[in-house]
């Protein structure tokens, strides 16, 4: 665009005073008088200047739109490659470390995740918890969930699709994905590798608000390093005001994860049984049976619309204070109602 130099009245004024002539302005008669009337020449030049002017900007816009749809499929891509069967993918075996600091209420904790295909077709998963104020340790095994807290160990029975819609929506609950809003500014390719430098803008009420107490508006740096050829993220770096947040790495092949909690149990006989009515005089009422080792703690997850009792009458309700008075070295009978 070039630049238009415009004469200023006051200097011209007084340019003219100087030559014994009054400045008159501009001459609204002549302006807009027949002999004032713009050339067809004028007219032309203004149409092609216009449609110029609309087709850059049309163009800027397509271009900002291409953009960013590319941007959001591309974040896309690297969401849906990172599955627990895409890491798992030719390997052995994998673990996720994760390490959150600075959080608002709460010290640096770590978790550590080890996953692998076992013979049954099902997921092992060993996961445990360092630093936080319940800090436990948990295995994920021919479906059936353990968690022990250094101090009882517990077994949950899984009821229903408890398996698939918790379990393993857990293990890959844990493995990193990139939120569709983040801006990609930078995208390196290195090797095998691909370093994604991205910023992301907190908004109100998002987990960034409520973990490190930041604020709408503030702005996360981010540093991630993808699998050229999975997009799988390998590791990935979570800054604010040039201190880090989060961090997440990805090890493969390791040896094997199994805790000695698990081991333990593995060698003792399952002489203990529980029985549970899910779903207890409804349409889809199911009857199940767990035998599990004496000394172990039985519960069950939250199944919203549905209360668990704890006698058939369903008057007594098996609360948390009820589980862990419970014996665990007696046979134990629930039933699970939905709410009426």
């Amino acid at each position: 665009m070039s630049d238009t130099n415009v004469k200023n009245p006051v200097a011209q004024s007084e340019t003219s005073a100087k030559n014994g002539k009054r400045y008159k302005g501009y001459d609204l008669d002549k302006m807009t008088g027949q002999n004032a009337r713009p050339k067809p020449w004028f007219w032309k030049i203004l149409g092609i200047s216009l449609v110029i002017s609309a087709a850059i900007v049309a163009g800027a816009c397509a271009y900002l739109l291409h953009s960013n749809q590319q941007t959001t499929n591309y974040i896309s891509q690297i969401n849906s490659a990172n599955t627990i069967d895409t890491l798992l993918d030719g390997h052995e075996n994998v673990k996720i470390l994760i390490s959150y600091s600075n959080l608002a209420e709460e010290d640096d904790y770590t978790t550590t995740r080890f996953v692998k295909m076992a013979n049954s077709g099902d997921y092992y998963c060993y996961f445990k918890t360092e630093g936080t104020e319940d800090d436990y340790k948990e295995v994920i095994h021919n479906q059936k969930l353990y968690r022990y807290d250094e101090q009882f160990v517990y077994f949950y029975g899984l009821l229903d699709s408890d398996y698939e819609d918790v379990c393993v929506i857990s293990i890959n609950d844990g493995i990193y994905q990139v939120s569709e809003s983040e801006s990609i500014e930078s995208q390196i390719e290195s090797g095998d590798f691909v370093k994604i430098e991205a910023v992301y803008t907190v908004t109100e009420g998002d987990t960034y608000t409520s973990l490190y107490g930041l604020s709408a508006g503030d702005e996360v740096e981010q540093s991630l390093t993808l699998d050229k050829d999975t997009m799988v993220v390998l590791t990935a770096v979570e800054s604010y005001n040039d201190e880090e947040i989060f961090s997440y790495t990805v090890e493969y092949d390791g040896d094997n994860k199994k805790p000695q909690f698990y081991k333990d149990l593995q060698s003792e006989d399952t002489d203990r049984v529980v029985t549970v009515y899910y779903d207890y005089e409804g349409d889809d009422e199911e009857l199940y049976t767990f035998e599990i080792q004496s000394g172990v703690y039985f519960t069950l997850l939250d199944h919203d619309g549905y209360t668990v009792y704890m006698d058939a009458a369903c008057e007594t309700e098996f609360t948390e204070y009820q589980m862990e008075m419970q014996n665990a070295e007696s046979e134990l009978t629930l039933y699970v109602k939905k709410d009426s």
